[in-house]
């Protein structure tokens, strides 16, 4: 039976008979639910969106003495793009020697929003999905687990927007060798359990840092320290080895940690020269490098220490210049370009007698008028430096002056 749309319209808005009405009512019903039922097209359901950390994507790794130094951005996303407010710790990952299809390119798995569509997943990304877990499942089981960082932890080792953690290699030269490449990767856990895919691969070939060398002698002088070593024998494992240079550090105690190296590159030698160094307590020490690694430096070198003080008097006035008048007289003498200057002492003495000091205080200006001189007695002047630690310069040239 066939009911036209206009009649069915008719049937419910102008009055006719109860059978009728009721017949068409029905109709409508039954063709609605054909309706509905019948659109869109059969497959399997759309998965629910991941829920888990998204993955780093920007590890990178490089060594530093025997260290492998890794840093990534801080995981802060869930894989669908909302924050990541309940992390609970990042755990890393190292493969030895992995073969290279450990390392090959994983198939794309998504983790994103799902597109809005109608069109159902295809096999092909659920094959994908599969072939990505299945390569992560695989490196982890050949990796170790370097560390697992809880969020308190992960805090001590946070710069900026950037996670930096440094891997000890020592334990590595157990075996008498390095591993020619290591391979690391990370991955973040939320406090569910849920865990982000694994991070990119971050490849380092580790080098075996070269031997400790020896310091010979650490001598101080007048705004100069001079340290001689001796080169190491070899590398940590007693083999032969081009060095590339020595990166000299100091520390001033009670001070604990070196700061940056002295020379911004390599000394070539093995000799060096600290011109900046404070006065006080200091303590020296030195590491080998590579020639094409200056950041993989060697084991460092038995500490020297050195109480550098300021024993160092200033020049003394080249010239001396005492000037008769009548009842006094006035001596003037050449500045000395000493970088700690502190004044001038004039020293007095009567005809042939011992100098007496004559400035209670040292002087600044490089002049003076001697005021007490007495007319009729011959004085003989000199006049000498001092610097800021209280040493005296020898004295200058002599002058004899006769007050009028």
């Amino acid at each position: 039976m066939r009911v036209e749309p206009s009649r069915l319209l008719s049937f419910l808005f102008f009055p006719t008979d109860g059978p009728r009405r009721a017949a068409a009512i029905a109709t409508i019903l039954v063709l609605g639910s054909l309706r509905v039922w019948g659109c869109g097209k059969k497959g399997d359901p759309q998965p629910p969106l991941p829920r888990g950390p998204r993955a780093v994507s920007d590890l990178a790794v490089e060594q530093e003495a025997g260290e492998a130094v890794l840093i990534f951005s801080y995981p802060d996303r869930l894989l669908n793009g909302q924050p990541l407010t309940d992390l609970e710790s990042i755990d890393v990952y190292r493969v030895a020697d992995p073969p290279p299809a450990l390392l090959a390119p994983r198939p794309a798995a998504g983790g994103g929003p799902a597109p809005k569509t109608d069109e159902a997943p295809v096999a092909g990304a659920r094959r994908a999905a599969a072939a990505s877990r299945a390569a992560e499942e695989a490196f982890l089981h050949e990796a170790a687990r370097v560390v697992s960082l809880p969020v308190a932890e992960i805090s001590k080792h946070t710069r900026g927007a950037s996670v930096v953690y440094r891997d000890g290699l020592g334990p590595l030269l157990k075996d008498g060798k390095l591993p020619s490449t290591l391979a690391y990767s990370v991955v973040s856990r939320r406090r569910n359990g849920e865990k982000s895919p694994l991070s990119n691969f971050a490849l380092l070939a580790p080098a075996v840092p070269p031997a400790a060398p020896v310091i010979l002698a650490v001598t101080s002088e007048e705004g100069r320290i001079c340290l001689e070593w001796l080169p190491p024998g070899g590398d940590m494992l007693g083999r032969p080895e081009e060095l590339g240079g020595f990166f000299v550090y100091r520390r001033a105690l009670p001070e604990e940690e070196y700061d940056r190296p002295l020379n911004e590159k390599p000394v070539r030698g093995t000799a060096y020269v600290d011109t900046g160094a404070p006065y006080g307590k200091l303590v020296y020490t030195l590491r080998a490098t590579l020639p094409d690694k200056p950041k993989v430096e060697g084991a460092p070198a038995e500490e020297a220490a050195l109480d550098y003080r300021d024993v160092f008097p200033p020049p003394a006035p080249v010239r001396l210049d005492a000037l008769s008048e009548a009842g006094l007289v006035r001596l003037v003498w050449d500045p000395v370009p000493a970088p700690d200057l502190a004044g001038y002492v004039v020293f007095r003495a009567e005809g042939a007698g011992e100098p007496v000091r004559l400035t209670p205080e040292s002087v600044k200006d490089s002049f003076l008028t001697d005021s007490t001189a007495k007319p009729g007695i011959r004085y003989r002047y000199t006049v000498r430096a001092v610097d800021t630690a209280g040493n005296m310069s020898p004295p200058s040239p002599e002058a004899i002056a006769e007050p009028l």
